[in-house]
């Protein structure tokens, strides 16, 4: 199939849905169901690494039939795995058996066409927003990893037409959000536990050996493997030669291709809180690096992203703190009892993995990842609030029952609350670019009124030949 007729059939679909979302209508082929042949027909995109496992839990489901396998690494469809019910060694591409397999995923959206129901996409931060709009275009229900997308700009959008397409099913993949300990986290913000939140305090250990950052840019080029499609890869992001480790892992520290620490960890440990609190775009973002480099990420920062007042923070709004690469805040000035940022997981604060720590009027609350129950804390003594059980649930089959049921507000991590909490975070991120400024962001342009270079960051122009319907 030549590239000329991929992007006329993307175009030609592409095209009615902008058009109806103009007029605040669902085309035709949104309001006619999905289940053709009685399965939710899944297109999955990136299939290594977490994209496995992505594979594994959403093929798990009774009612979904994969129908599509992508990847721009040939050597990702072709790697050894297990079975989940027998244990039994097989590759990626034997699981699924007489599926087609691309590696360009445009490819696989115009070959299908109305043989697939829902995407699942699992590459790279920058191309999730590519790939994930261009399958709302289509129509088809979308599950995207963690952050949603890379871009300021590219977050809002996808939560703006997410929300104008009720019959489009989405999720971003933060299965923690699922899990009773966050259930319960979430119960208690909710119920006004610690009163109008002043300040909330963040960490992650990463990139702590996990990914490189902190790094310049690598000299000269390297032979491109056989199997990698690298000009895939590179999808929208800035031509540059190859390098051996780019791919498939360290692609997370690079400022064309991740979001850092912030954006990777982030996702896990503010969604919550994020949502609880109603919270909107930050008024202002400084970040305080160790390392910084024009091509990655910081090898480890302090960040300080303001709000304005809500109704659910205190009246002068509410200042968000985080601290990443082995920065960790000042716990027991902000609250907690001496001795708790030592503790074991389930016993106090866990310096490794991360966490969260709201400080209110009325008192601080401890928000691990999961693993541990949320605690609340007035004047440094526990408050003695009893745990409540509120049940696990499969993040992967939620949305695939959202997707048969309609019901997209099943969804924790929808698109519609994902983009605005992904905006933020990109926001941060991307503050690395100008350190040590109080960068003001301006919410109806997704830029920096004080800072061109990373206003750019925000809203970077796509590859020549890559540009997408709706970003």
């Amino acid at each position: 199939m030549s590239i000329t007729r991929r992007n006329f059939v993307l175009a030609s679909l592409a095209t009615p849905l902008a058009a109806s979302l103009a007029h605040g209508v669902a085309p035709a082929f949104l309001r006619r169901g999905v289940n053709h042949n009685g399965k939710l027909r899944v297109l999955k995109v990136g299939v290594g690494g977490m994209g496995h496992a992505d594979l594994e839990q959403v093929s798990s489901h009774p009612i979904v039939e994969v129908v599509g396998l992508c990847d721009v690494d040939q050597r990702q469809l072709d790697a050894w795995t297990k079975d989940r019910k027998n244990d039994k060694g097989e590759t990626v591409v034997a699981r699924f058996p007489n599926v087609p397999t691309y590696s360009d995923w445009r490819e696989a959206y115009a070959e299908l066409g109305d043989g697939f129901d829902a995407v699942v996409c699992s590459t790279a931060d920058h191309m999730h927003a590519p790939i994930a709009m261009s399958a709302m275009n289509l129509g088809k229900h979308v599950y995207c990893q963690k952050p949603l997308a890379q871009g300021a700009f590219e977050n809002r959008r996808l939560a703006e037409v997410a929300a104008a397409l009720p019959k489009v099913v989405t999720q971003m993949g933060t299965q923690r959000i699922a899990t009773k300990w966050r259930r319960f986290g979430a119960k208690l913000l909710r119920e006004g536990a610690i009163g109008p939140v002043k300040d909330m305090y963040a960490w992650t250990n990463r990139p702590a050996g996990w990914w490189p950052q902190g790094n310049p840019r690598p000299s000269g080029a390297d032979t491109v493997p056989v199997g990698l499609n690298w000009n895939c890869f590179l999808g929208v992001s800035a031509d540059r030669p190859y390098k051996d480790g780019y791919t498939p892992f360290n692609w997370r520290g690079t400022i064309d291709w991740g979001t850092g620490a912030f954006g990777d960890m982030g996702c896990h440990m503010l969604d919550v809180p994020f949502y609880e609190l109603e919270l909107g775009s930050p008024l202002t973002a400084h970040c305080t690096p160790v390392r910084p480099s024009a091509d990655q990420f910081p090898e480890s920062e302090s960040v300080l992203l303001t709000y304005a007042a809500n109704s659910k923070t205190s009246k002068s709004g509410m200042n968000l703190h985080w601290f990443d690469g082995g920065q960790f805040p000042d716990f027991n000035a902000i609250g907690l009892p001496a001795g708790w940022e030592g503790g074991k997981q389930g016993e106090g604060v866990v310096k490794g993995d991360g966490g969260v720590i709201l400080v209110g009027e009325k008192g601080t609350m401890w928000f691990p990842i999961e693993g541990a129950w949320s605690r609340v804390f007035v004047d440094g003594k526990d408050a003695g609030i009893a745990t409540e059980d509120l049940g696990n649930s499969n993040h992967w089959h939620d949305w695939v029952d959202a997707c048969i049921s309609g019901k997209k507000e099943a969804c924790a991590s929808r698109f519609e609350k994902a983009g605005r909490m992904c905006e933020s975070l990109s926001i941060g991120a991307m503050s690395a670019i100008d350190p040590g400024k109080t960068l003001e962001y301006d919410a109806s342009t997704c830029s920096f009124r004080n800072s061109p270079a990373a206003s750019v960051m925000l809203k970077r122009p796509y590859r020549a030949g890559w540009r997408v319907e709706n970003l």
